[in-house]
């Protein structure tokens, strides 16, 4: 039994489930709120401008969802919920997750890469979005905020942000678990509880996890399971409110993941990479070319890996938040840490033989500091805070061996790479709403932030019987040292009408801001610059029909400055992904989302986004040749011109659909849920050359509450239903000797299984 499996042995007695959990609209309609009629939709509180709102009322383009609708459409991980937020674009590598929202954002799952889109949980600001702290587990609800976040959020962020917020614990006991079971022999549990300790004093605990035991596929060379993942996860709060005046949250956490789904596996279908061979007098030669082998259904989640590349991650942190009334505002302080710890085994030749591996070691630690002063409600709403941001993150060491070093070196080298950034952020942010008449409002925002980045890195070889020799390329200094001091003013301001109670239109403009990184692995470049987005929006809201109806919609266009691309560099004989600027680019399009209750128990919903996105100006762009045609083999980067180019990872074309039915007989309650999500064609590099495919998903769900035992239900549920092969990710990279290739990672097959929930 697998270390993960005996955790989740512990928690599956005592596991939880999301099906249980009421809407958060639903609770603040039992908390005050106005409790809808029978019919009509619920009303969506949000914190897109860092205090409760009517999302109608809100000028921010966001996408809410609570823990029920999350699970009605099968939304488990946050590369999942890009099947119900049409403006979010989610890929994964090497155990890291990387959001893209209205074309901005990048494909460098590199340690010391922040992403352009910010993720928050519990208000917390994380640096790195591994997997192992993303598993949607004891989520209450998740907003998706569209567009630059440049005044009043902890991190400055480019291209939009991601709320989460995991349940609190209340003065009332409760108790939710759940077990299931789904092919590929994967089991899977969550636990709930949450107890009053005293009058003031209140706590909870939620674990989670799951344990993958068959691989979608299977390595040729070694017969190994390919493709499977286990993870655990858990989660406290403490509650102290010891007067109406003062509320303090304590938080701690710790994860865990192993998994090579995300991580390249194999060359991208129908695409060529040469084998280790030319070039090395008395290596045995195998085939002159290594060619993707994916012929059919069968073999596409195979490879060819003498040993399985592995993404693991351990971490923990805590986090103590203060709301205090303190007479004339509210003074709230967010204080918060995180430590993480992984390493990433990935076979770079690609093939059976002992070439080229290597183990990334890395190290991911962040301590976070945020003050905010805001009103109370009133006419006018105004918020200023600052936020302090100290982040160590980077590799020590990731270390490569193989035949390559054996011959180009000496038998039994070790090649190793150190590569530290550290970055302190300050900033300070205001941000005010002020009525002008009964029906508008403007909004004015500011931010100034500055980084302070330092950088050291180093290239080692271990020669057994040598010791520790420099393996730094000639002319760069061993170590390798720079620093940076990128700063940025960002803004907002919008303007909001309400035409009627039931439709109000908005006008913003903004700046957001994506600070620089450098190049950890290895560290021997200067940082890439500062990604800045100049953005113009407009939308509106509507609930017409007694608010049986919602239509959501806007239109924007947004300048990137420097935008941040994925690139190859090669130092000495490492190959590695990392990040370059383009000069600039736009991004412009439109997005639209209704909800209808055509009937009492059944909701209908919809989306779509429409994208043009191109780099406008990119005179240094990495273009790579070879690798599509038999008998050629990949090789770059040339630098060329790319203006005009369609951006990475951008697809025109995103459309979700879905119903929700609510049906109740004389046996119990039944919930069934089918939602189909379609994802046009996109570029997966700058150069444009590999290409994703469209395609079109479809998850479905049942779950019945019987009469007698309301207390428990039972679930299926399918996802990916028509078995549909894609791609999660694809990149370029030309290795030593012609190794590398069109790499590739594949995403989930048809996935189903079963689970059983209680509630007490």
């Amino acid at each position: 039994m697998s270390a993960h499996t005996s955790k989740l042995v512990g928690g599956l007695i005592l596991s939880t489930t999301l099906s249980s959990v009421s809407s958060f609209a639903q609770t603040e309609a039992a908390d005050g709120e106005d409790t809808p009629v029978q019919g009509q939709l619920t009303e969506i509180v949000v914190t897109a401008q860092r205090r409760e709102q009517n999302m109608q009322d809100t000028p921010v383009a966001v996408s809410a969802f609570d823990a029920e609708s999350l699970k009605a459409s099968g939304v488990t991980n946050l590369q999942e919920l890009s099947h119900v937020a049409p403006s979010l674009q989610v890929s994964s590598t090497a155990g890291v997750y990387l959001p893209f929202l209205r074309g901005v954002g990048n494909n460098n799952g590199t340690v010391g890469n922040e992403s352009s889109v910010a993720t928050y949980i519990d208000d917390v600001y994380y640096t790195r979005l591994s997997t192992a702290y993303l598993a949607l587990g004891n989520i209450q609800r998740i907003e998706v905020l569209n567009g630059p976040q440049g005044t009043l959020f902890g991190r400055n962020s480019s291209g939009g942000a991601i709320q989460m917020f995991t349940r609190d614990p209340s003065q009332q006991a409760e108790f939710n678990a759940s077990m299931g079971y789904a092919n590929y022999d994967t089991v899977s549990a969550q636990l709930y509880a949450s107890i009053p300790l005293t009058d003031t004093l209140s706590w909870n605990i939620a674990f989670g996890g799951s344990d993958q035991r068959v691989g979608w596929g299977k390595s040729r060379t070694t017969g190994q399971d390919a493709n499977l993942a286990e993870t655990f996860t858990v989660r406290t709060k403490l509650l102290w409110e010891p007067s109406d005046r003062t509320m303090v949250k304590i938080v701690g956490f710790y994860a865990d993941s192993t998994s090579d789904i995300g991580s390249v596996q194999d060359f991208y279908e129908g695409t060529y990479g040469a084998t280790p061979a030319g070039g090395f007098p008395g290596y045995p030669a195998p085939p002159a070319l290594l060619t993707s082998f994916k012929e059919d259904s069968d073999t596409f989640y195979d490879n060819r890996l003498n040993a399985r590349n592995d993404a693991t991650e351990e971490g923990y942190g805590g986090s103590i938040r203060i709301d205090q009334d303190v007479g004339f505002a509210e003074l709230v302080s967010i204080s918060a840490f995180r430590r993480s710890e992984g390493n990433y085994h990935v076979d770079l030749d690609y093939s059976e033989r002992n070439f080229y591996h290597a183990d990334l070691g890395n190290m991911d630690d962040q301590v976070t500091q945020e003050f905010q002063l805001r009103s109370k409600p009133g006419a006018i709403s105004w918020m200023v805070g600052t936020y302090y941001l100290h982040w160590k993150a980077g590799y020590d060491p990731a270390t490569a061996e193989g035949d390559l070093f054996n011959i180009l070196v000496a038998p039994g080298t070790i090649y190793s790479v150190f590569g530290i950034q550290t970055v302190d952020s300050y900033s300070g942010y205001a941000q005010a709403t002020v009525p002008i008449g009964d029906q508008t409002n403007v909004t004015l925002g500011a931010r100034y932030t500055e980084d302070e980045m330092e950088a050291r890195g180093r290239q080692t070889y271990t020669i057994p019987g040598v010791g520790v020799v420099s393996a730094a390329p000639p002319g760069l200094p061993d170590p390798y040292t720079d620093s940076a001091k990128p700063s940025a003013f960002t803004y907002r301001a919008a303007i909001d009408h309400h035409f009627t109670d039931d439709v109000m239109a908005y006008a913003s403009v903004s700046r957001g801001y994506k600070s620089g990184a450098f190049n950890t692995l290895p560290l021997a470049t200067p940082a890439a610059r500062p990604e800045t987005v100049q953005a113009y929006e407009i939308g509106f809201k509507s609930e017409p029909f007694d608010r049986r109806v919602r239509i959501n919609g806007a239109a924007f266009w947004s300048d990137i400055e420097n935008p941040q691309v994925l690139t190859t560099v090669t130092t000495g004989v490492l190959s590695a992904v990392s990040l370059t600027n383009a000069q600039r680019a736009r991004s412009r399009g439109a997005e639209i989302a209704v909800e209808a209750v055509p009937v009492v128990g059944l909701t209908l919903r919809s989306a779509a986004t429409y994208l043009d996105a191109e780099y406008t100006e990119f005179d240094n762009a990495p273009f790579f040749s070879g690798g599509l045609v038999p008998g050629s083999t990949i090789s770059g980067p040339v630098l060329g011109d790319a203006s005009g180019f369609r951006m990475a990872n951008v697809p025109e074309w995103r459309f979700d659909a879905g119903a929700n039915y609510n049906w109740i007989t004389g046996v119990g309650e039944w919930v069934g849920d089918i939602g189909v999500s379609y994802t046009g064609a996109y570029p997966w590099t700058a150069d444009n050359r590999l290409r994703a495919e469209e395609v079109t998903l479809v998850n479905a769900s049942l779950r019945f509450t019987p009469s007698s035992m309301d207390w428990m239900s039972f679930s299926v549920w399918g996802k990916n239903l028509g078995d549909v092969q894609y791609y999660l990710i694809g990149q370029e990279t030309a290795g030593p000797v012609g190794t590398g290739g069109y790499v590739t990672s594949p995403a989930a097959p048809r996935t189903y299984g079963f689970t059983v929930s209680v509630e007490f």
